[in-house]
């Protein structure tokens, strides 16, 4: 148990390190525009998710899930993990409608976790409640 907190550590911080090696290499430094960020961040998951046709904006979240099912990178912690960048994104979006998208679908994936799930997740369930105030 305690070896694969520690290994689920180290994905985490993988991360982590790949977020700001993508940031910098498209020139987004902390300094940047948010809009472009955001722009940017939601170019790199339509092109991940192969949402080129529709794109995030206009993807219903239970279709977002059914993409994600069948995603072979989607696992419980990257869709975790998905569901805080599009809550991050939800709060530099410019547009209020925009905003309730990206968190009405974070807050899709996070219930779906809860449900699938095979472990409880005090963190995630506080997501949740916030979410569920939020839209």
């Amino acid at each position: 148990m305690a070896y694969q907190d520690h290994l689920t550590r180290q994905i985490e911080q993988l991360g982590m390190v790949l977020r700001r090696l993508l940031s910098a290499a498209l020139g987004m430094e902390d300094h940047a525009e948010p809009m472009a960020q955001v722009d940017a961040v939601e170019l790199a998951l339509n092109e991940a998710l192969d949402l080129q046709t529709t794109g995030l904006r206009s993807t219903d979240p239970e279709a977002l899930l059914g993409m994600l099912e069948h995603h072979q990178a989607a696992t419980e912690a990257n869709q975790d993990l998905l569901a805080e960048l599009l809550m991050a994104m939800a709060d530099r979006a410019a547009e209020a409608s925009h905003r309730t998208q990206l968190l009405r679908q974070a807050l899709a994936i996070l219930e779906h976790l809860n449900a699938t799930s095979n472990t409880f997740n005090m963190e995630r369930h506080g997501k949740v409640a916030r979410l569920r105030a939020l839209v």
